[in-house]
């Protein structure tokens, strides 16, 4: 057994590395910057609001990995025992993952779900900012799709996450 691994690793070690591969033009164009990050490097949004928004893309990363069967048992560590069967979302949380989903995302969606923007029919509140904060859409992207007037969708990011620090 150790001849073996002492094999691969002499053979692993003989082999040429290739260089990593670069991305074209047309990827590279197409990337995007975290659009949360731009906005607080420029000083619109707080840093306390960058806390609130890390805590919505973790619970709503947590909520969808969830939502799909696994290949593989989920890990022990804060989940359920290993050979349980998960029959919700919840199961496969950690316990502070439960935690911020129940004290804080809860809530605030109650809160903000029902919240018509900027007076127009279908423009939730909470889909503006879910657009902004988990789909990385510019403001201007929102202000577009949502036909608000420029610089409103940044206002509406900044009290949706007051509400969400006060929920």
């Amino acid at each position: 057994m150790a001849k073996a691994r002492h094999a691969r690793v002499k053979k692993s070690l003989r082999t040429p590395v290739e260089p990593p591969i670069r991305p074209t033009r047309q990827t590279v164009a197409r990337l995007r910057h975290d659009v949360v990050a731009r906005l607080l490097a420029t000083g619109r949004l707080l840093p306390s609001d960058a806390d609130a928004v890390e805590e919505i893309r973790t619970v709503h990363e947590a909520v969808g990995r969830g939502m799909f069967p696994t290949a593989q048992p989920v890990s022990t560590t804060g989940r359920r025992p290993r050979g349980a069967l998960a029959t919700d979302f919840l199961d496969r949380m950690s316990e502070h993952e439960r935690f911020m989903w129940q004290r804080h995302y809860l809530p605030w969606t109650r809160a903000l779900e029902l919240e018509i923007a900027a007076g127009l029919k279908g423009t939730r509140w909470l889909q503006l900012v879910i657009d902004i904060v988990v789909d990385n859409a510019t403001p201007r992207e929102v202000e577009a799709r949502y036909r608000l007037r420029h610089g409103r969708g940044i206002e509406y990011l900044r009290r949706g996450l007051e509400i969400y620090l006060r929920a």
